[in-house]
């Protein structure tokens, strides 16, 4: 059996914790507004329909910053929530202010000792670093789907990480 060399991480919902950041953002909008709902509800849909919208797609002519905010619109929309452009655009941007499990960051350093660790995500380049940095997070590489221009669960997807990769054959 061939050793393992390459570990590639699916970052938004095994790295970071996106359910915590996106409800506390919906939280605190929601109380400087006087408004309360089920902000762990909301999130959890906000989630799911960027998901349903990203994965499968091939070529599009947007990324998920862009699914986000939409889906942040319909949503507020559809209960009737209100919010100005620029706060709903502030809400969006929080994606990239989120925290990573605590343990990760550690553990991905005891990884790189052995292996080459990548990100492997339907999240943007620039959503991806934002966050690296902010959690102190050094990924040998980033290989996100918008530069793929094929998105995850599609094989070509995976197939088109691994040949940036070279795995499966020898590299210098």
């Amino acid at each position: 059996m061939e050793d393992i060399k390459v570990l590639a991480f699916d970052t938004g919902g095994t790295v970071l914790d996106w359910h915590a950041g996106l409800t506390a953002a919906f939280a605190a909008w929601g109380a400087a507004q006087g408004i309360e709902r089920d902000w762990h509800a909301l999130a959890n849909e906000h989630r799911r329909r960027s998901l349903h919208r990203m994965i499968n797609t091939v070529d599009p002519g947007f990324n998920i910053g862009d699914v986000h905010r939409d889906v942040l619109g319909e949503l507020f929309d559809e209960n009737g929530l209100g919010g100005s452009a620029e706060e709903r655009q502030a809400i969006a941007e929080r994606w990239h202010q989120l925290d990573a499990w605590p343990d990760f960051a550690a553990a991905l350093r005891r990884l790189r000792r052995h292996h080459i660790c990548v990100s492997f995500t339907i999240l943007s380049l620039s959503l991806i670093v934002d966050v690296s940095r902010r959690n102190g997070i050094d990924w040998d590489a980033v290989i996100p789907c918008e530069m793929l221009r094929v998105y995850k669960p599609l094989p070509d997807a995976y197939r088109r990480a691994a040949a940036l990769l070279a795995v499966g054959r020898a590299r210098s």
